[in-house]
Order: structure tokens, then C-alpha cells, then sequence
């Protein structure tokens, strides 16, 4: 077996790919948050403000996408759930942009 492959068996809480799958998922919900929440404070009461919510809410949920195909192959649970997790505060986040 190669160093690789020996580094990913165990527990899934013990493969570095989780971990790097949990952080990167929060991250980038983060981020959606905060360009959001910086499109309305920098243009209040104004269209713009939706159009990046939007945008960012569409680039999260993308890049999410992306992060849940580049998991290895038997992809585990764990990390599934942080990267649902993250999609659904990145919709609800970006819900109140659509119908407000």
C-alpha cells in the first residue's frame, strides 16, 4: 500500500481529507455570509445589495458542489453533513435576498 492510501484508513474523524472537507465547508458559508452582510451594509435599501447576495449565494453553493465531487470515493458521512450543513445556511442565508 502507498503512504496515501495508509493515511485515509481508520475512523472517519481521523482522515485529514474530513477535516480539510469540515473547514473548507464552513469557510466558505462564512464567506457567503459575509459578503452578503457586507453588500447591505455598504448599499442599504438598494437593489445592488440583493443582486450580491445572490451572486454569492449562486458562488457558495458552486463551490460546495465542487467540494462535495472531489471527496474520495467512499465518501463519509461526516463530511457530507458539514457540506449540507453549510448549503443549507448558504440557501437560507440567501432565501431572504429573493423574497424581501
Amino acid at each position: 500500500m502507498s503512504e496515501a492510501k495508509n493515511s485515509e484508513i481508520g475512523e472517519p474523524i481521523d482522515r485529514p481529507s474530513i477535516y480539510r472537507t469540515l473547514l473548507i465547508a464552513f469557510v466558505i458559508w462564512s464567506a457567503h455570509f459575509a459578503v452578503s452582510y457586507a453588500g447591505v451594509l455598504v448599499f442599504p435599501d438598494d437593489g445592488i445589495a440583493r443582486i450580491i447576495a445572490i451572486g454569492a449565494g449562486l458562488i457558495a453553493i458552486a463551490a460546495l458542489l465542487v467540494q462535495v465531487r472531489r471527496l474520495p470515493a467512499p465518501r463519509s458521512p461526516l463530511a457530507l453533513g458539514a457540506l449540507g450543513l453549510a448549503g443549507a445556511g448558504v440557501i437560507f442565508g440567501t432565501f431572504p435576498a429573493l423574497v424581501g
